[in-house]
């Protein structure tokens, strides 16, 4: 049997504004174990990028909420976890590379140079060769 990495349950997410309630993700329940590699592919607001913030912690404050579900990271629920035990996930175990790679990514370096960066500042137990490799 694989070993779940991420399992979300039944997430709901929505945006808040004055003036509406957009409803981005409805319902979604999906699996990751690990070894596997998951692409999510689907029109402009479909809810992708949601999901991915969601996933992260990163969604806007103040109008952006999970309404409902859970987000399992090896057990732990990253719908409750604390600011901090997020910021230790990001970067070292979870990454995201936004959708305009020209605003997020730097067109003079290469990417696995950007790469290489966010594993120096988030792996610090790594030496150069292991980064590289």
């Amino acid at each position: 049997m694989s070993e779940k990495l991420i399992e979300i349950k039944n997430l709901k997410v929505i945006y808040e504004t004055d003036e509406e309630i957009v409803q981005a993700v409805n319902g979604i329940n999906l699996t990751v174990n690990k070894g596997e590699t998951l692409g999510l592919v689907g029109e402009t607001g479909a809810g992708k990028t949601t999901l991915a913030l969601s996933i992260m912690g990163l969604l806007p404050d103040k109008i952006g909420f999970i309404k409902e579900g859970e987000i399992l990271f090896n057990g732990i629920d990253l719908t409750k976890a604390k600011e901090g035990d997020l910021r230790l996930i990001r970067g070292e175990h979870i990454s995201m590379i936004f959708q305009d790679p020209m605003t997020s990514l730097n067109p003079i370096l290469t990417v696995g140079e950007q790469i290489s960066e966010v594993l120096e500042l988030h792996r610090r137990e790594l030496n150069k060769e292991q980064i590289d490799k």
